[in-house]
């Protein structure tokens, strides 16, 4: 029977001073990431300051989410999901000068937007960073509490400084869905019905939760996919109910087609932005047949190796970090804003435990390698997925080595 090592293993453990070379990668990380994006945030706060609505405050991807409230109250969510008509909203609010957007989401994305639209902009935007950044402290809280309470706190704040700031600055989803992870990876063994909520509502961004279900059927946690599908069905019939069956028909057939287009036909900074195999071979200018035909063998052959990691670790946090990190190495599409689990989860192992040398390093530099992401790309170096691969090789074999963890039954 498979063994799976008890939180109180680890916890149990005595309090240590992490490793200089992890406390030094991710010390230089968020000094990296405050030059950065203070410099950005500085103007941002200003913008908010003036009178009016700024192009520098309104070309930021919170739009999207913003006029998706607004068109949902309006009753106009099905010209979300056709890129021409959903365009020309934008321009009417913004001005016929206004950078491209488009819309890339599922229905059920409406169901947590729509408040957005009583508000103005600003204010709005003010509320959505607020609450989806205390969503996200208090998942990685929880997430900390569970699987290494005794983790040290340094590591942790300087892991996510960047990011956080980064986010602000991006205005992105990325708090939203990193919580939602976390939080459903805390809940999974006591709390099955929270965890199908979070899962369920991950949804919205598929793409990261491609390996939970490895996970849950290797932990034989049937309540945990049970509530997950439960609260998924729930989410569809109520987006279907309040938005119609069209919207999904609509998501399926041109949503989804026009965002393979983006990513098959588009170029510039987002590409830098991509922390894939995909993305760093676009930004490196190669074509999108060459970038898909790298990625995919990766994808198979790393798919193979965290599927048999998260068979035989023993460990929790590990097996979490297996999960997390595999993710962008597997999918050909996620962005650095799509990373804060990773910094989280990572950030917490390496504050939690003894590692060798190569291990402490290639961990650290993964839990905060998220605000430099772009910056690699844009200066030609987009070496994100490489060193996310040594992270995981360098820890898949200094378990190898290490001493068995104390296991029960699971």
């Amino acid at each position: 029977m498979k063994t799976i090592a008890t939180n109180s293993g680890i916890a149990g453990r005595d309090a240590f001073a992490p490793s200089r070379p992890a406390l030094s990668c991710v010390a230089v990380f968020a000094v990296l990431g405050i030059f950065a994006y203070v410099p950005a945030l500085l103007i941002f706060i200003k913008g908010m300051h003036w009178d009016g609505l700024s192009i520098i405050i309104a070309n930021r991807d919170f739009a999207n989410y913003w006029l998706a409230g607004r068109m949902v109250l309006a009753g106009q969510q099905q010209d979300l999901f056709s890129q021409p008509v959903y365009f020309a909203h934008m321009q009417a609010l913004f001005g016929s000068q206004y950078p491209i957007h488009n819309w890339g989401y599922p229905p059920h994305f409406l169901l947590l937007l729509w408040p957005l639209g009583w508000l103005g902009f600003k204010s709005g935007l003010i509320v959505f960073l607020s609450a989806t950044f205390l969503l996200f402290a208090a998942a990685v809280v929880l997430f900390r509490r569970e699987y290494a309470p005794q983790s040290d706190w340094r590591i942790l704040l300087l892991a996510l400084t960047g990011y956080v700031l980064m986010m602000v600055d991006t205005a992105q989803n990325g708090f939203l869905t990193s919580a939602l992870l976390l939080f459903g990876l805390a809940a999974m063994r006591r709390h099955p019905v929270l965890s199908g909520i979070a899962f369920a509502f991950l949804t919205i961004k598929p793409q990261l939760g491609f390996l939970l279900p490895v996970l849950l059927v290797f932990d034989r946690n049937w309540r945990a996919i049970g509530w997950t599908a439960f609260f998924c069905a729930v989410l569809v019939g109520l987006s279907i109910a309040l938005f119609g069956l069209e919207s999904w028909t609509a998501y399926l057939t041109e949503t989804v087609a026009y965002q393979r287009l983006v990513m098959t036909h588009w170029s510039g900074i987002f590409l830098a932005m991509m922390p894939t195999v995909f993305g760093s071979v676009r930004a490196l200018g190669f074509s999108p047949a060459l970038a898909y035909a790298i990625q995919w063998p990766v994808t198979v052959i790393a798919a193979i190796g965290i599927v048999w990691l998260l068979w035989k670790e023993t460990d929790p946090l590990r097996r979490m970090f297996y999960l997390v990190c595999g993710t962008f190495v597997i999918s050909p599409y996620a962005f650095n804003y799509d990373m804060g689990a990773l910094s989280a989860v990572t950030a917490i192992l390496v504050g939690s435990q003894r590692l060798t040398r190569p291990a402490a390093i290639f961990l650290g530099v993964a839990a905060a390698i998220a605000p430099a992401v772009m910056n690699l790309g844009r200066a030609g170096l987009p070496i994100t997925p490489v060193l996310l691969m040594a992270a995981l090789l360098s820890l898949a074999l200094e378990g190898a080595r290490r001493a068995p963890e104390t296991s029960v039954p699971a």
